[in-house]
């Protein structure tokens, strides 16, 4: 190959699904309600209503109020709606939070996969 031939790179593209959120705030979160309710108040669109986002994420509106609520006595949120709370609110804080309380990172998962091989 000449040097005046060129690489074919593939084409970049960007993510644009929700973000991730500092390790610092994450770790401030010290329980599942607290990274559930702080999701929400990171949300990326400060117009997004609870019941928006119960009809984003297909949750039941009026527990969406019980997921976001201060009293740890509420409803939680069920795991198999976080992936579309997020989705909705714009941020990873939840699984950042899950994954930091498991203390694995992507690295780490990467590291053992290969070990497993």
């Amino acid at each position: 190959m000449s040097s005046e031939q060129q690489i074919p790179l593939p084409m970049l593209t960007y993510y644009t699904g929700p973000c991730l959120v500092s390790s610092e705030i994450v770790a401030a979160a010290k329980s599942y309600r607290d990274a559930v309710r702080a999701c929400w108040h990171l949300r990326t669109r400060r117009s997004l209503t609870k019941r928006a986002l119960a009809e984003e994420a297909v949750l039941y509106a009026s527990h969406v109020s019980d997921y976001v609520s201060d009293n740890n006595n509420k409803r939680e949120l069920p795991a198999r709606y976080i992936n579309a709370f997020e989705i909705a609110c714009g941020n990873r804080f939840i699984s950042q939070w899950l994954a930091r309380q498991a203390r694995l990172t992507i690295f780490e998962e990467l590291l053992e996969q290969r070990r497993a091989a």
